[in-house]
């Protein structure tokens, strides 16, 4: 229902001016940012390639969060996550997601919508070395491209298409470790119908499956089982499972991992759906002679999108890397916590797990978020600068919903304050303030904090 009325609320394009803060990408970062930059008394649009909010928690099917907590179990997330995870819970369905996006939205009258438009060029100028984006052009489904301009601009698409398009510097892949320019794999979910999820639950055995476990909402684990799985595809691994239940009682399944495709390519991400809709059958086979439960199992449907981990990592002012999240570094320009282990999906069938799946709480610093040859867009996204094996941690969403939300209050004090993300991001004053209103609305920025 929130869905529905959020599609009515969406304005046409010549209803709004200029905003003050354009966020591009319906994304949960992107709705974060949106939210907080309003809630700061900016003037924002957001801008989605989908008719709904969510990006893909609601298009790809991911229906549980990979949740930053301490070694203890405590939570180290405050501020914009906590509402969100409140509202849904450690696991919920795409309907229930795009609702808690949609209200999130509709309840800030500062915020303008648009749905169905991707950015395809942006016009820059140079300015003391570095760029200045004077507008992005969108395409727009079934319409004619426009252009919009904005003083600040938070890029939350997953790929950071618009500091991309404007000639950002990045990498691709693990291209920072001189080994090529290959990604993590790329997963398609699908639903089971006829699983027994009682039986589920009461015959997970850690001895058996493996590290893992299973509650009423998921299971997740059984490596130890999915060893003896032989894919039928050579571009194919299957190394866990990660499976949820909807209240319908349909399961849906995080399983099959695909190596070799580029999260960019349209024509490669047809390729990876064709690779896994014909691999799907033959897991599901394996699945109901090896575990409790599955006996019955049969396939229901599959995710509209793919579930894309990795694609580029932009050169920012500062870099997040693996010993920063290894040695639990807590920066002074900290914007929010993690602690998700580096949980690298090997980009080829002979790599093996680099780390341990411990925890280490780390911060990330504000100057990863901003590219380092732009002056007025921040990144909210997996693509945030961050080395490949880094982005392992840093890529889970509620981490990008830390940056959203940061982004946005930068976004709002940048524009009242009359400053670039740039200027920003080297004054410790201003990274001062940021991070106190962070704090005062709910972000944890130091790990004694969160333990209290």
């Amino acid at each position: 229902m929130a869905a529905l009325l959020f599609s009515m609320f969406v304005r046409p394009v010549s209803a709004q001016a200029a905003p003050a803060v354009l966020v591009v990408g319906g994304t949960p970062a992107g709705v974060a940012a949106a939210v907080a930059a309003a809630r700061r008394g900016a003037d924002v649009t957001l801008v989605s390639s989908r008719p709904e909010l969510g990006g893909v928690l609601t298009d790809a099917m991911m229906d549980q969060w990979d949740l930053n907590v301490g070694p203890d179990g405590a939570t180290i997330q405050g501020g914009l996550f906590s509402e969100i995870h409140a509202d849904l819970g450690d696991a919920f369905t795409p309907a229930e997601a795009a609702a808690t996006f949609a209200n999130l939205v509709l309840s800030e009258p500062r915020i303008h919508v648009i749905v169905g438009a991707t950015p395809v060029a942006v016009r820059t100028a140079g300015v003391d070395g570095l760029r200045t984006v004077e507008d992005v052009t969108f395409a727009r489904d079934g319409g004619r491209p426009f252009d919009l301009t904005a003083t600040e601009i938070v890029d939350a698409t997953d790929d950071g298409d618009v500091a991309a398009l404007a000639g950002a510097r990045y990498d691709v892949g693990r291209q920072d470790t001189g080994q090529d320019e290959k990604m993590q794999p790329v997963t398609l979910m699908f639903t089971l119908r006829g699983v027994d999820w009682t039986q589920v639950v009461a015959g997970y055995d850690a001895a058996t499956d493996g590290a893992g476990g299973a509650t009423d909402r998921r299971a997740w684990g059984y490596a130890a089982i999915m060893q003896a799985y032989r894919p039928r595809s050579p571009d194919v691994l299957v190394r866990d499972l990660n499976l949820g239940r909807e209240p319908d009682g349909e399961v849906t399944a995080n399983a099959i991992d695909v190596l070799g495709i580029d999260g960019r390519s349209n024509a490669d991400l047809a390729r990876a759906r064709a690779i896994s809709e014909a691999e799907t059958p033959h897991l599901i086979a394996f699945l109901r002679a090896r575990l409790p439960g599955f006996e019955h199992a049969e396939l229901g449907r599959y995710a509209s999108t793919i579930y894309v981990r990795e694609t580029r990592h932009f050169a920012g002012v500062e870099r997040l890397t693996a010993t920063d999240v290894w040695d639990g570094a807590i920066p002074d320009d900290t914007i929010g916590l993690s602690s998700y282990p580096l949980d690298l999906h090997p980009v080829t069938p002979s790599d093996k797990l680099a780390y341990a799946a411990i925890r280490h709480v780390y911060g990330i610093p504000f100057g990863t978020l901003v590219p380092r040859d732009l002056a007025d867009v921040i990144l909210a996204s997996p693509a945030i600068s961050a080395t490949h094996i880094a982005a392992g941690s840093a890529r889970v969403i509620p981490t990008t919903i830390e940056e959203g939300e940061a982004a946005g209050v930068a976004a709002a004090y940048a524009g009242r304050a009359n400053v670039t993300f740039q200027a920003l991001a080297r004054n410790t004053t201003a990274i001062a303030a940021v991070r106190a209103q962070l704090e005062r609305d709910g972000t944890i920025l130091s790990y004694a904090s969160a333990k209290a």
